[in-house]
């Protein structure tokens, strides 16, 4: 059911609210600068509790609790240095506001921007939205216990993310837009990560606590402000230019900003700054720049795409034919009555095979994590009528880096296909049935497991309404 009227004027209310609000008096250099203060600070404890984990060895459920916690003060953060590029003034005579507002700020963002993926997947029937107007209370009703279920595998993914990274299928002279290649941004973010770890100090848990407890040396980097001057030679200054959070916040693109790692530095006056972690995280994962292209220049990164998409295929191609029992393979392999597609199709004495392949980059928000699971969930249908129709004896839907969350997951068990990574691309060509169990097991999914409970209920304020996340069917 789309979202109500109703529902709409309070997002309306809510959005006159924000930008009358009394901080955005605040000159805009200082807010902006304020902001990014209380960002390295609350980034500073996210490292600290990150080594408390490493040091107590955490469950997975507690690690989970951790990246999401990560994530919501990034996302609050943007909102916040959104807000303050549209509504300040260059200039004001208002004083800087404290601290503690300021955290209030990136609070209110990280509700907002769960408000605004709830309207968004109302629109889609996949949550309901119910007003109680006595207690100014919008309540998100998200579906049964499968959204619990949901929410472990893809804490879970973000665990295991630095052992099984976006499998990066770009090279340097791919040109990515019209005004930079993929080697241009990565020489300009390792260049920007290289000088931020060089102002960065070490975190250092106590030695001797250590010591007397048995346990090995625990340090982490410490995350900080750095300034960064804009380099005056192109390209270099176009892929900079591009990583600058925009200083004009127009409100059409403020909606199309969903992730501060896609543009971590803030222009601040006739200066320049970023966290020196974020400078590092862009600089090492693929994710970002392909994120980032395709954001602004979506004609050319869909040329560049098409490569991606035959190496792929490639990929594929050339581990199965190069397996100590080789396959013998075909690619983008076309059936008629009616018109399908298998983008790899092996066979090896009595076995065959057949894979769908899916290109997908890691979601950053809610809403993103429901249109890569589209994608996921049209790959399966596609393997599993090609299964029907005795193409082949076994299918999988392989992708460069995300493998779905549980409704995904669901959906495979479901279907006998299960979802892989080109990391897993070499037990399938081994033996196709230990591939299966050490795919799902990979993902966190074990045999007989029963889904958890309920997540607790999620609250925040929107200035003078309650935000309220319900892990259950609506009354």
């Amino acid at each position: 059911m789309p979202v109500s009227e109703r529902v709409r004027e309070i997002e309306r209310e809510i959005d006159t609210s924000i930008s009358e609000m009394q901080a955005w008096r605040t000159p805009k250099a200082t807010m902006l600068e304020d902001i990014m203060g209380v960002y390295r600070d609350s980034m500073e404890l996210v490292a600290l509790e990150f080594m408390h984990a490493r040091v107590f060895d955490l469950s997975p459920e507690e690690l989970g609790s951790q990246f999401a916690r990560e994530d919501l003060t990034r996302s609050g953060v943007l909102w916040a240095l959104k807000w303050a590029s549209e509504y300040c003034l260059e200039t004001s005579i208002s004083p800087a506001i404290n601290t503690r507002e300021l955290v209030g700020l990136t609070f209110l963002g990280s509700t907002y921007e769960a408000f605004v993926d709830a309207l968004k997947c109302a629109n889609w029937d996949l949550i309901a939205i119910h007003v109680d107007e006595d207690s100014r209370t919008i309540n998100c009703y998200e579906g049964g216990d499968a959204s619990g279920f949901d929410v472990r595998i893809v804490e879970r993914a973000r665990i295991s993310a630095p052992s099984t990274p976006h499998a990066s299928l770009t090279l340097d002279e791919d040109q990515l837009t019209s005004r930079w290649t993929a080697g241009d941004y990565r020489r300009v973010t390792h260049s920007l990560a290289a000088y931020a770890a060089r102002h960065e100090n070490t975190l250092l848990v106590d030695p001797q606590f250590l010591a007397i407890n048995g346990l090995p040396e625990v340090e982490t980097p410490q995350p900080t402000l750095v300034w960064l001057d804009r380099p005056n030679v192109e390209p270099d200054s176009f892929v900079f230019d591009d990583l600058v959070l925009p200083a004009i916040m127009e409100p059409t693109l403020k909606w199309k900003l969903v992730s501060l790692l896609d543009t971590p530095v803030v222009q601040i006056g006739e200066r320049y700054c970023a966290l020196s972690s974020d400078l590092k995280a862009v600089a090492v994962l693929d994710d970002y720049m392909l994120r980032l292209a395709v954001r602004i220049d979506e004609q050319q990164y869909s040329r560049a795409s098409l490569l991606r998409e035959e190496r792929m295929i490639r990929a594929c191609a050339e581990t199965l034919e190069r397996a100590t029992r080789p396959w013998i393979v075909e690619n983008r392999v076309l059936y008629s009555n009616p018109t399908e597609e298998a983008d790899v199709l092996a066979r090896r004495d009595a076995d065959s095979l057949v894979i769908q392949l899916k290109s997908t980059l890691r979601p950053q928000t809610p809403w993103e994590v429901f249109k890569r699971n589209e994608d996921l969930l049209t790959g399966l249908r596609q393997t599993r009528s090609l299964l029907d129709r005795r193409v082949a004896q076994h299918g999988f839907v392989i992708t460069d880096g995300y493998r779905g969350d549980y409704i995904c997951w669901k959906r495979a068990l479901d279907e006998g296909v299960p979802i892989a990574t080109l990391y897993d691309l070499g037990i399938i060509a081994k033996d196709l049935t230990s591939a299966v169990s050490a795919v799902k097991k990979r993902v966190g999914i074990v045999d007989g497991a029963t889904s958890p409970e309920a997540l607790a209920d999620r609250e925040g304020d929107l200035v003078g309404w309650t935000l309220r996340i319900i892990d259950a069917e609506a009354p």
